[in-house]
């Protein structure tokens, strides 16, 4: 449906008209002027065509990616016995997730109990970290004393990688929960 614009405008004057005639003139009707907007088709809108260029720029290198992917992984899985393809490995995933929340002993239990039980050692950790790091921080940064005493022994633990120190926390804690935590 197109939209139609209706202007209204007063005949103009001529130049060099006798007053009489000017009077007629002013009395006149108003022309009425239509004006229909050329009717642009969805696809020659340009704000509409970049916006979906620029869409399809952003994920067709990713949907590429992916599809590569699965394909490299589908002809690896064939050669290979022992590697499951995305087929097998969908259908254990749906079996996984479908009941995440099954008990059935201290060593079989469903994805939801260990996400917990993750979750907790996550915030414990950082609850304790934040509870002794953040006064130690302030500390180290008001007093100069404290902060030459602590640099060198922060400068040595710092470049230690987080996942080293869970061996480190096993062999000083004797057990798996403190050692994360």
């Amino acid at each position: 449906m197109s939209t139609v614009t209706i202007k209204q405008e007063k005949p103009e004057k001529p130049a060099g008209m006798p007053k009489a005639a000017a009077a007629a003139h002013a009395a006149a009707e108003p022309v009425l002027t239509v004006v229909r907007p050329r009717r642009v088709p969805l696809i020659e809108r340009p704000a509409v065509r970049e916006a979906a260029a620029s869409w399809v720029r952003a994920l067709f290198p990713g949907v590429i990616g992916i599809v590569l992917f699965l394909v490299v992984w589908t002809v690896i899985a064939q050669n290979s016995p022992n590697l499951p393809g995305p087929g097998k490995t969908w259908v254990s995933a749906v079996e996984l997730f479908s009941d995440p929340f099954y008990r059935k002993g201290p060593n079989d239990q469903g994805i939801g109990w260990n996400v917990l039980s993750s979750l907790a050692r996550v915030g414990i950790g950082f609850g304790l970290a934040a509870l002794i790091g953040i006064p130690l921080g302030f500390m180290i940064g008001r007093f100069s004393f404290l902060s030459a005493m602590a640099a060198p022994i922060i400068s040595l633990l710092k470049p230690v990688s987080p996942l080293a120190w869970l061996p480190i926390g096993l062999l000083v804690f004797k057990a798996a929960n403190p050692a994360a935590i």
